[in-house]
């Protein structure tokens, strides 16, 4: 082969790649400037107004949450809820319980007092057409713990451990005529106390 066909092929395998190079670039041109052109078409460019700002539109939907819960809650009945986290309320009852201790001549005076969590008003209010929950099942409370009371020995409320066994009982059937009565779904008394405790 002489050297005036070999150069005569190495220059169309030179011009053949730089045609490949020449395709792929203009093919890579033309998608950018398509993607470009997308991009002005819909407005990618263009300066947003204020209230297209990501940052200012999730603020204005966080207000609107906030005023959607607002008009769902409303102001509504007293709730229970646990708004003052950490704070315990007492109350007392006023009248002493007084029982015969079973299978004893025995009497048992006991007052008592209870704690909570909830609200001390809802709990505990004592105002003619505002009574808290405490106030409001007072007689059906009083009998359920008088229930309980009377099914007590001599024998279990000298020991501490009867007496804390006792004190749960109380607690339980406060919290039961509670849940009953005012559709709560937690325990509202936290603890029963005795205040006062004679035996005789």
């Amino acid at each position: 082969m002489s050297e005036a066909a070999v150069d005569t092929e190495e220059e169309k395998s030179g011009g053949g790649l730089i045609k490949i190079i020449l395709i792929v670039v203009a093919v890579l041109l033309l998608m950018v400037a398509t993607a470009v052109g997308t991009m002005f078409a819909t407005g990618f460019f263009d300066e947003k107004p204020e209230n297209e700002d990501p940052e200012v539109a999730l603020q204005d939907l966080e207000a609107e949450l906030e005023q959607t819960d607002e008009i769902v809650a409303g102001p509504g009945p007293k709730t229970a809820e646990i708004e003052q986290k950490f704070l315990i309320s007492y109350y007392t009852f006023t009248d002493a319980f007084q029982v015969n201790l079973k299978s004893s001549k025995k009497v048992m005076q006991a007052k008592l007092g209870v704690s909570t969590y909830f609200d001390e008003a809802t709990m505990f209010e004592d105002e003619e057409g505002s009574q808290g929950w405490i106030p409001r099942h007072l007689v059906g409370i009083r009998a359920s713990i008088l229930k309980v009371l009377r099914n007590v020995s001599a024998e279990k409320i000298e020991t501490e451990s009867g007496e804390m066994e006792v004190l749960e009982e109380v607690r339980m059937v406060i919290n039961e005529h509670l849940e009953k009565h005012e559709k709560t779904t937690s325990a509202p008394v936290e603890e029963v106390y005795f205040t006062e405790l004679i035996v005789q």
